[in-house]
């Protein structure tokens, strides 16, 4: 979760632009962009533009089956509805009590995000038509074919978001680097393609890479007609890293369990959204001793912006709520339970120790035989079970991605999107062909069942929980630990 980028290339300038002029004539517009092409940046410039009342809202799945949409920003200072729930059934109804609009100040309304609504969304256009026809209303979203021509049906001004550009992402990186206009030419193109590549082509993480390597350059730095090689991978390391072997990890995790040293994040590569895990790879000798332990303790949002960094996503302390995480498409469970059980989900999670009258949160990461691999700030430590289960009264914190309607469970009476989206996605880890029906068919059952056998869960043809988990593992979408020689 990086800051907002508030840099517009010369090409999103126009875009801006050419979108706050549309926003003013035309009742409703469609924003439509992968993750990363600017949807939200060029949104927060439309809002700067817009002369009234502007609202932002963030749609949150609600006991995993009920869709609400949450006020994430309000231009107005009084009567400020941030953070305020509105059901999508009565979202406009309810609007329009709480904002009372009059016709000559006509709102800007801006979903975000509304591709995860899996249903509903025309909808909820058609009822806006209706009820506030004085509004002005903004979708953005990276939605699939389906919704596209569901969408289109009611003819909207629809933005396309291309792909962003090399040019692009040396702007947004220069921009956040210091550097002048001009300037950032003298990068190396290789160098920036080795960040694309590694970001995706996200301008969140271009500026996140600008940061690093304005934090790290020298004074008078110059013309910047040379970039050292060591500073490039320098600037290279804050960025999600490329995929490597699983075997490399898996032995370097072993090496450490043995010898009680050298700790680190030790799974099998998370996905190229994933950080590095190098600046993990001091730890001390197993088993610890409370008072190292207690050296450096972490808040308790202090552990969760640790545990979104685990999934790949760097968060202030002050911003790192367990209610966020949906923002990321994932879900943020609290509770109690054994410490079996919570290795055996295969998940990263807080646990929360009591040492000496001090309660310690910490990440564990990883576990094998006696041992446990925990993360406290920027240490990692070997912990030994025996002495870790007299410290834990069971308490914990993880963190799980559900399907992409963000649902726990996928089966023949979820959306079609969930379904084709499961098939092809099982194909992709099978290595056979996907069928696309969006029906729950007997293939797909079988598919189901042939990914259990291989991932050891009970072959029931039924994609629950630790079913979805390890599908997301396979994808290299979800961190796992590795415990008890390797297996998860």
């Amino acid at each position: 979760m990086d800051e907002h980028i508030h840099f517009y290339t010369a090409l999103r300038r126009r875009m801006l632009d050419s979108l706050s002029t549309t926003l003013a004539h035309e009742h409703w517009v469609v924003m439509q962009g992968v993750t990363g092409s600017g949807k939200s940046t060029l949104a927060r410039g439309a809002i700067t533009h817009w002369p009234n009342r502007a609202l932002t809202m963030s749609p949150t799945n609600s006991k995993g089956y009920q869709w609400e949409w949450t006020v994430i920003a309000d231009t107005e200072v009084s009567g400020n509805l941030t953070g305020r729930a509105f059901s999508s059934n009565s979202l406009w109804r309810e609007l329009l009590c709480a904002t009372d609009a009059m016709p000559d100040h006509p709102l800007l309304l801006v979903l975000e995000d509304s591709h995860r609504v899996p249903k509903g969304i025309v909808a909820i256009v058609e009822m806006f038509i209706a009820l506030m026809p004085q509004a002005h209303l903004l979708i953005t979203g990276n939605f699939s074919n389906r919704q596209q021509r569901q969408l289109r049906i009611n003819h909207p001004v629809w933005f396309q978001l291309s792909g962003v550009r090399v040019d692009d992402y040396r702007q947004v990186f220069a921009f956040y680097a210091g550097i002048e206009p001009g300037e950032g030419r003298a990068f190396p193109d290789k160098f920036i393609r080795d960040m694309m590549k590694r970001s995706q082509g996200n301008l969140h993480l271009a500026a996140r890479a600008g940061r690093r390597y304005h934090g790290s350059a020298p004074s008078g730095d110059g013309a910047h007609d040379t970039l050292p090689l060591s500073q490039q991978a320098d600037t290279l390391r804050c960025l999600p890293a490329p995929r490597r072997g699983g075997r490399l990890w898996l032995a370097l995790f072993l090496v450490a369990i043995v010898s009680g040293s050298a700790g680190g994040y030790f799974a099998q590569p998370l996905s190229r959204g994933f950080p590095s895990p190098a600046r993990w790879i001091t730890a001390t000798k197993s088993p610890v001793k409370p008072p190292a332990l207690t050296s450096g303790i972490l808040s308790a949002r202090g552990s969760l912006a640790l545990l979104y960094s685990v999934w790949g996503y760097e968060v202030d302390q002050g911003e790192a709520w367990c209610d966020q995480a949906f923002r990321a498409g994932m879900a943020c469970v609290s509770g109690t339970d054994t410490l079996a059980s919570l290795m055996a989900q295969g998940l990263p999670w807080i646990a929360a120790l009591e040492i000496e009258n001090t309660h310690i949160p910490v990440v564990i990461i990883g576990g094998g035989g006696d041992s446990l691999v925990a993360l406290s700030g920027e240490k990692t430590w070997v912990l030994n079970k025996a002495w870790f289960s007299s410290v834990w009264k069971g308490s914990y914190t993880l963190m799980w991605k559900p399907s992409p309607d963000g649902n726990g469970s996928i089966s023949k009476k979820s959306s079609a999107d969930d379904i084709v989206w499961l098939d092809t996605m099982l194909s992709r880890v099978l290595n056979v062909d996907a069928e696309e029906t969006g029906e729950w068919s007997p293939v797909l059952i079988e598919k189901i069942r042939q990914f259990q056998r291989q991932n050891k869960i009970k072959a029931d043809g039924v994609m629950g929980r630790i079913s979805l988990i390890r599908l997301w593992q396979a994808l290299g979408e979800s961190p796992k630990i590795t415990s008890d020689g390797g297996k998860a």
